[in-house]
């Protein structure tokens, strides 16, 4: 891929920024439906990335040890259901990435992000519809089937979850449908905000 290191280290700085700021909001949407603890779990993922990409303990040389790298961080710092799905996450998109014996190209890197999309939905026992950040990963995997913007998609998936009164994972399974409806999930919502990041970087 084209200057893949300059292109990831901006997206990534961009995206950490974009979660760092967008705490309260996400927080407050998790004391809502959740356990109150999204908002800092991401921030403290985006610190500990931000902090390991400018101490280059994050490899962005080359796709495959940068996905790696980037679930130490991961791994390292956020806690929950969350931060352990977005290690696998990570760390399958790596693992594909590096089977592979054909030239990572874009094409290529979609296709790990959708294996890492659906490893999370794998272990994580959630899919469409549960009200989680999948309902923002999977309409971004089928934006870019398609040659769509997948950003937009994220954020429209994230936006959907305010409309759904039931929800089948994580706390959010607990509570009625007067406490669920108009609040979006801040799994997903996180998820809009990285792949906008991200969108903007790269185009």
């Amino acid at each position: 891929m084209d200057d893949f290191p300059g292109k990831v280290e901006k997206c990534v700085k961009a995206a950490c920024t974009s979660l760092i700021d967008s705490e309260p909001m996400l927080t407050k949407y998790d004391t809502i439906v959740g356990d109150g603890d999204c908002g800092i779990t991401m921030m403290r993922g985006a610190q500990e990335i931000l902090a390991r990409v400018d101490s280059k303990k994050i490899d962005t040389s080359h796709p495959v040890p940068f996905f790696e790298t980037l679930a130490d961080a991961v791994s390292a710092s956020m806690g929950g259901t969350s931060g352990i799905l977005l290690e696998i996450m990570f760390r399958k998109m790596s693992t594909f990435l590096n089977s592979e014996e054909s030239a990572i190209d874009t094409k290529r890197m979609e296709e790990a992000f959708e294996e890492g999309v659906n490893a999370v939905s794998f272990y994580g026992g959630a899919t469409s519809g549960s009200r989680t950040m999948l309902d923002a990963l999977f309409p971004a995997v089928e934006a870019l089937k398609k040659g769509e913007d997948s950003a937009k998609a994220a954020v429209a998936g994230a936006q959907a979850t305010a409309e759904m009164g039931t929800a089948s994972a994580g706390r959010s399974n607990y509570l009625n449908e007067d406490t669920l409806s108009g609040t979006p999930d801040p799994g997903a919502v996180a998820v809009g905000l990285v792949l906008t990041a991200i969108h903007d970087g790269f185009c």
